[in-house]
């Protein structure tokens, strides 16, 4: 699974995100933050799936995972959870413009729980340490869902074009 974030512009952050998911139990869930090109500010700190005294993943993931310049850390309440990643090294922020990869998860919950989790995907990126400088309230969504009916129509088409392609042998075999 993998899709594209939603974002609300706040002063200085253009916070964006997707999640993909993989494996069939555990799951591993990798997680990509971007900053726009008209950011003024760059992510130090992200808070996944998570605001102060509440938590929207559906279950306590089995490990956290960071790219190095980064710590991840475990917040939540013994049911539910939330993630947090925070910059360990002044030259590992997210700037404007560019996006970080090497975020994640293990889990036992599916994507599929994931993606109906309640605020599941709401996160808070900021620019200094968590509650110290400017954040951004933004929503790291899950899988940009094919059209259902597009595998249907092309195997559809394909059948069509191969009956006329049949219709029209005969019809000259016919002729001859």
């Amino acid at each position: 699974m993998a899709g594209v974030a939603t974002c609300v512009r706040a002063q200085g952050l253009v916070a964006s995100g997707i999640v993909s998911g993989s494996g069939s139990g555990p799951y591993t869930y990798d997680l990509v933050f971007s900053n726009g090109v008209s950011a003024t500010q760059p992510i130090r700190a992200i808070w996944y799936a998570g605001t102060t005294n509440s938590y929207y993943l559906p279950s306590t993931p089995i490990s956290v995972f960071a790219p190095a310049g980064w710590n991840a850390a475990l917040s939540g309440n013994g049911t539910q959870s939330s993630i947090q990643f925070t910059v360990n090294s002044g030259t590992s922020f997210i700037a404007a413009g560019s996006s970080l990869s090497g975020f994640g998860f293990q889990a036992n919950f599916t994507p599929s729980e994931l993606a109906a989790a309640p605020n599941g995907g709401l996160s808070w990126a900021n620019s200094g340490s968590f509650f110290n400088g400017l954040s951004e309230r933004f929503t790291v969504t899950g899988p940009a869902a094919p059209e259902p009916g597009a595998p249907i129509l092309l195997v559809c088409g394909g059948a069509g074009l191969w009956l006329a392609s049949h219709i029209r042998a005969n019809e000259l075999r016919g002729r001859s």
